[in-house]
C-alpha cells in the first residue's frame, strides 16, 4: 500500500500495488518530467483528501488524462479512456 499527495496537501491519496516495475514514457510530458508509468485498476486507488478538484489535460489523441493538482501542477496518475488490447 502507498501513500501520496501534492506539495500542498490538497490531493491525497493512497493506491495498492505491486511497483516492481515501470514503465518509461517518451512523451513530451513524461519524458520532460522524469515520469515512470506503473498500471494499476481504478478501484485500487483511493481519494484520501480532495480539498481541490483534479484538473485534466489531454493531448494527441485525448484518450488519456493527466489529472494533477491546480495549485502545485503535480501529475497524479493518469486515467486511459479504454484498456488497451
Amino acid at each position: 500500500m502507498y501513500q501520496g499527495s501534492c506539495h500542498c496537501g490538497a490531493v491525497a491519496y493512497q493506491v495498492e500495488a505491486d511497483i516492481s516495475s515501470a514503465l518509461s514514457c517518451n512523451c513530451s510530458i513524461c519524458s520532460r518530467k522524469g515520469y515512470l508509468l506503473n498500471f494499476v485498476p481504478g478501484s485500487n486507488l483511493t481519494m484520501l483528501n480532495t480539498e481541490q478538484p483534479l484538473t485534466s489535460y489531454t493531448f494527441n489523441t485525448h484518450k488519456i488524462k493527466h489529472q494533477f493538482c491546480p495549485v502545485w501542477l503535480f501529475t497524479f496518475w493518469l486515467r486511459c479512456g479504454s484498456r488497451r488490447q
